[in-house]
């Protein structure tokens, strides 16, 4: 076998630019300063969260790199397009894309509509393709780069009363393989599927006890699981198209 076309096992992160969507609070926050950590240069992409984006951006600073923040509602027509541009602008080109903005909102039958799944799939599934699509391109044609998505163990198993949120995860599961087909060789695309890792906005205790019941491990996992699989991710060459559950067993559970 010849050497000619091998790549590194894997690569370091210092000096390559990301956007992290949503990079002001819980996970979206924690990856940011993951990959501050690794040397990587980032755009904290936020909707309204304005003080927590600027609290991530400093933080990032302080970690030795360049971080700018970036406001957008990635909902409306062509803000995914102009916030891929904003990133590429502000950093210099665009290596890393990680598309992490999503809604969780429970949708019980007797009041589910129509409109709850137009919703989730419009914020969850069509801005990962809008910008997979604006940043892969741009990424094909330069040096090439990566894509991280963040999928969730519901794209695998439903949650009850979560129909439309679970349906757009799946999606985003079809969205990794066929952008890693269509931007292949130069451009790599991934993603994480979450299982409990932080409770949800107002969840109470039983809430909580249900979800660690259902992994093997009967326990929560926490942000620091979600960015080593992050930073595994953008590091393991010979890796695309596969969606990584960081769940505690709960899709084989």
């Amino acid at each position: 076998m010849t050497t000619s076309h091998r790549r590194p096992a894997s690569k370091s992160l210092r000096g390559r630019r990301a956007l992290v969507t949503a990079g002001s609070g819980r996970l979206g926050r924690a990856m940011v300063l993951a990959l501050a950590g690794a040397g990587a240069d980032v755009v904290v992409h936020f909707r309204s969260d304005e003080a927590g984006a600027l609290r991530t951006r400093d933080d990032a600073q302080a970690l030795g790199v360049s971080a700018t923040i970036a406001p957008a509602d990635l909902a409306e027509d062509g803000a995914c397009e102009a916030l891929v541009a904003t990133a590429h602008t502000a950093l210099g080109g665009l290596d890393i894309l990680v598309n992490n903005a999503a809604i969780f909102e429970r949708t019980p039958l007797m009041s589910l509509q129509t409109q709850d799944f137009d919703r989730h799939m419009r914020i969850n599934a069509r801005t990962v393709h809008a910008l997979s699509l604006a940043a892969g391109t741009r990424m094909r044609g330069e040096r090439g780069g990566d894509i991280v998505n963040m999928a969730c163990v519901s794209a695998f198993r439903p949650f009850a009363g979560f129909v439309p949120y679970s349906a757009s995860k799946a999606a985003v599961v079809s969205l990794t393989q066929g952008f890693a087909k269509l931007l292949a060789p130069t451009v790599r695309v991934n993603a994480i599927a979450p299982g409990p890792v932080l409770p949800p906005a107002g969840a109470d205790a039983a809430q909580g006890e249900r979800a660690i019941a259902a992994t093997l491990l009967k326990r929560w996992g926490s942000p620091d699981d979600i960015t080593a699989a992050l930073l595994f991710l953008l590091r393991a060459t010979y890796v695309t198209g596969y969606t990584l559950p960081v769940d505690g067993g709960r899709t084989i559970a």
